[in-house]
C-alpha cells in the first residue's frame, strides 16, 4: 500500500470513528484536499481510493473501526475521543439568589401524553436548580381545557411522572390545576371588581378584525362592573353557549403589540374533563393560571422556551395588579432535534388509532420510547445541561446523545451474533477439534471470558446462517473469516456451500479479506428487534442469548447496540443505535 492509500484509509477510518461508523466521501475529501495542496491535482485518484476505503470501512461495525484506527493511527483516536469527551458544562447560576427565602421551582407539563425527549431540556434543568439550591420542585398538571385540538389524556397522570423517575428527577409534591379552578374563579370576580377585566361577547372573528388589529376597544370593555358581574354568572350557570363569552384582562388596547391587546383569560368549554368530569365550564387559560399560582405556590424562578415570552409578560400584568414580587423569568432558545419528529398530538392520535404500538413505540420519542431502547438517562441529562440557558435556537441530532449513551454503556455491554434474515450455507470440511466457537464476551475487555458457540458439526459439516448482504458481495473462491472462529472460502453460491479454509485471522487480514458475523443453526434464538422507524427486523441469535436476562443491554455486532425486553422463545429487543 503506497502513501496515498495510507493516507486515505486512515482519513476514512479517523472519519467514521467521528461519525457514528458511516464514513462520508464528501466529508472525507474535504479533509484531504483542504489539509493536502498538493492532492488537487489528483483530486480524481484521490476520489477513486475514497470510495473505495468508504465502502470497505462502512462494513465493519464501530467497535471494529475503532480497533483498525487504533492499530494504524492512535493519534487520531485520542484526538477523536477528546473531542467527544468535553468537560461537563456547568449551567449558570440562578439570577437574585437572595431575594428569595426558598428557590421554588415548577414542573407544568400539560398532559396530552407523557414527556418527550424535546421536554427534557426544561424538566432537566428545573431539576439541577432545585438539587443545586437545595430548593424545592413542584409538579403542576397544566390540566386545564384550553382548546378542543389539545386533549387531556387521562393515561399521562401517571406517564409523565414514571418519565421523571426515568430521568432522576425528584419532585417534593404533585398539584394538579383542575383542583384550582375555584381559586381561579375567585381571582376572576376580584379582577372584575377592580375594573382589570371584563366579560366580553363580541365575536371572536370579528374582536380580532375590528377591535384586535385596529387596537379600538370593544363597547363591552366599558360596561360596569354589576354588568360585567352579572354576565359572568351567566358564563358559569351556561346562559352563555361556548364561544358566546370569555373574560378579557385590560393589557391595553393601545398595546403596540397586537398579541397583547387585552387578551383572553378564561373561556367556556364544555368539554368533559378526566379528572372532575362537566363540574366546570369556563376554564383558564395556563398564562392567567400561571399569574395567580405562581404567586400562591411560591415559584421564584420559573424556566421556559423563548416562546413563551408573551405569556409571561401577561403573568406580569397579574402581579403588577396584586403587587406581588415577581418570580424570576429565564428563558432558553428552541431545540430542534435533527433526526426526530417531536409531535405529541400527532403521537397521540396515533396510538389511539393503533398505528403506533404504544407510547413505548419509537417514533413517539417518548422518554418511554427511550427507556425501553436502553438509553441511560445519564446521557440524555449530559447532553440537556451542556446546552444550558442559551438564547439562540439549536439543532442538534440524536446523535450526541448516542455518543454520550456508548461511552456509559459500552464497556458493561455483552456482544451477540445476530443475523437478520440469514441465508443458511453449509459449511464443510470442520475439523472435530473445532465444534466450539470461542468468542470474547467484550473484546476489549478480556477478564469477561468467552461465550463458547457450539458450531453443530456432523460429519465435518455444519449449517451456518449469513447476512445476505455479506453473501451477496462474494464471488467463488473469496476468502473471508466468520468472525472469531474460522476463515473459509466460498464454494457455491446456490445453494451456499463454504468451506473451511484455514484457522488464522492473518491469513484474512493480509489480504483485506471480509469478517463477518454468523450464527450456527444448532440452538440458534429467533429474535424481533424493532427499529428506530418503528419496523421490525426478524432474524435469529447465538444460543447464549437465551440466557441473558431482559433488561440486558447488549451489542448485536455490526448491527448496534439494544435492548432486550422480552427473553424467551423469541427475544424482543429494541434497537438503541450504532
Amino acid at each position: 500500500m503506497d502513501d496515498l492509500e495510507q493516507e486515505v484509509r486512515k482519513t476514512v477510518l479517523d472519519n467514521a470513528v467521528k461519525y457514528e461508523g458511516k464514513p462520508n466521501v464528501n466529508s472525507v475529501m474535504s479533509a484531504l484536499l483542504g489539509s493536502r495542496a498538493d492532492l488537487r491535482s489528483r483530486a480524481g485518484e484521490v476520489k477513486r481510493l475514497t470510495q473505495k476505503y468508504v465502502d470497505e470501512i462502512s462494513k465493519l461495525s464501530l467497535e471494529e473501526q475503532i480497533s483498525l484506527l487504533k492499530q494504524i493511527a492512535p493519534e487520531l483516536l485520542e484526538q477523536s475521543v477528546q473531542v467527544e469527551s468535553d468537560e461537563d458544562k456547568e449551567p449558570p447560576e440562578l439570577p437574585n439568589v437572595d431575594k428569595w427565602k426558598k428557590i421554588v421551582m415548577r414542573l407544568a407539563p400539560f398532559p396530552s401524553g407523557p414527556l418527550h425527549v424535546g421536554n427534557a431540556r426544561m424538566v432537566i434543568l428545573n431539576d439541577y436548580y432545585v438539587k443545586r439550591y437545595k430548593g424545592e420542585l413542584i409538579l403542576v398538571f397544566d390540566d386545564t381545557i384550553g382548546s378542543s385540538e389539545k386533549i387531556v389524556e387521562t393515561e399521562a397522570f401517571d406517564l409523565i411522572p414514571d418519565g421523571l423517575k426515568y430521568l432522576g428527577v425528584e419532585w417534593h409534591k404533585t398539584v394538579y390545576k383542575s383542583d384550582r379552578l375555584d381559586l381561579f374563579y375567585k381571582y376572576a370576580v376580584d379582577l372584575i371588581k377592580r375594573k382589570e377585566a371584563y366579560v366580553c361577547d363580541c365575536d371572536a372573528k370579528v374582536w380580532r378584525k375590528e377591535h384586535k388589529i385596529k387596537g379600538i376597544p370593544c363597547a363591552c370593555r366599558f360596561l360596569s362592573v354589576e354588568e360585567n358581574l352579572a354576565r359572568w354568572e351567566k358564563m358559569l350557570d351556561g346562559t352563555y353557549p361556548e364561544r358566546a363569552a370569555a373574560v378579557r384582562l385590560k393589557t391595553g388596547m393601545d398595546n403596540p403589540d397586537p398579541a397583547m391587546r387585552d387578551h383572553v383569560i378564561l373561556r367556556i368549554s364544555e368539554t368533559e374533563h378526566p379528572r372532575v368530569g362537566t363540574k366546570y365550564r369556563v376554564w383558564p387559560l395556563l398564562e392567567y393560571s400561571w399569574g395567580i399560582d405562581d404567586h400562591e405556590l411560591g415559584i421564584s424562578h420559573i424556566i421556559r422556551g423563548k416562546d413563551l415570552v408573551k405569556e409571561g409578560k401577561i403573568e406580569q400584568h397579574i402581579w403588577n395588579i396584586y403587587g406581588w414580587q415577581h418570580p424570576e423569568l429565564l428563558y432558553y432558545g428552541r431545540l430542534k432535534f435533527q433526526d426526530a419528529t417531536l409531535s405529541k398530538s400527532k403521537s397521540s392520535k396515533e396510538v389511539r388509532e393503533g398505528i403506533y404500538t404504544g407510547w413505548e413505540d419509537p417514533r413517539t420519542w417518548s422518554l418511554q420510547s427511550l427507556e425501553r431502547r436502553g438509553i441511560d438517562p445519564r446521557a440524555i441529562r449530559k447532553v440537556m445541561l451542556d446546552l444550558g440557558l442559551s438564547l439562540v435556537d439549536i439543532s442538534i441530532s440524536m446523535k450526541s446523545v448516542y455518543s454520550e449513551n456508548r461511552k456509559l454503556r459500552d464497556a458493561e455491554a455483552p456482544r451477540v451474533f445476530f443475523v437478520e434474515d440469514p441465508i443458511w450455507a453449509k459449511a464443510e470440511q470442520i475439523p472435530s477439534n473445532l465444534s466450539v466457537a470461542d468468542v470474547p464476551v467484550h473484546p476489549d475487555f478480556p477478564e469477561q471470558g468467552v461465550r463458547r458457540i457450539a458450531i453443530g458439526i456432523t460429519n465435518g459439516s455444519a449449517v451456518i446462517g449469513l447476512s445476505q448482504d455479506d453473501l451477496g458481495q462474494m464471488k467463488k473462491d473469496t476468502l473471508f473469516r466468520l468472525k472469531d472462529f474460522a476463515n473459509f472460502t466460498l464454494e457455491k453460491a446456490k445453494p451456499p456451500t463454504i468451506k473451511m479454509h484455514s484457522k488464522d485471522v492473518e491469513e484474512v487480514r493480509k489480504i483485506n479479506g471480509p469478517i463477518i458475523h454468523w450464527i450456527p443453526r444448532l440452538n440458534s434464538v429467533p429474535v424481533e428487534l424493532t427499529l428506530i422507524d418503528g419496523s421490525i427486523a426478524h432474524g435469529f441469535g447465538e444460543p447464549g442469548i437465551k440466557d441473558l436476562a431482559s433488561g440486558t443491554f447488549v451489542q448485536f455486532e455490526r448491527v448496534g447496540f439494544a435492548r432486550l425486553n422480552e427473553v424467551g422463545a423469541t427475544i424482543r429487543a429494541a434497537f438503541a443505535h450504532k
